[in-house]
């Protein structure tokens, strides 16, 4: 993805929207996707963790969730 369509991309959030990335691991990759996600801050993370998790993989409050937008990368999925 090129600057000028990642910039597109996030003209359509609202400019209040927090925007994360993913992390862990090593190297860089392409941007495919900005994804729209509820997720919760993770307070005890360990520093190989991401300060945020889905609500589907965190087991404590699940009251204080928020929507993020995500920037993918192309093997991000295999973090």
């Amino acid at each position: 993805m090129t600057a000028a369509e990642l910039i597109e991309r996030l003209r359509t959030l609202p400019p209040e929207s927090i925007v994360l990335v993913q992390g862990y691991e090593t190297g860089y990759d392409d941007i495919v996707e900005l994804k729209a996600l509820d997720v919760v801050r993770y307070r005890n993370a360990q520093e190989w963790d991401g300060e945020y998790s889905t609500v589907d993989k965190f087991t404590g409050e699940r009251g204080k969730t928020m929507p993020v937008t995500v920037i993918l990368g192309r093997r991000g999925n295999l973090r």
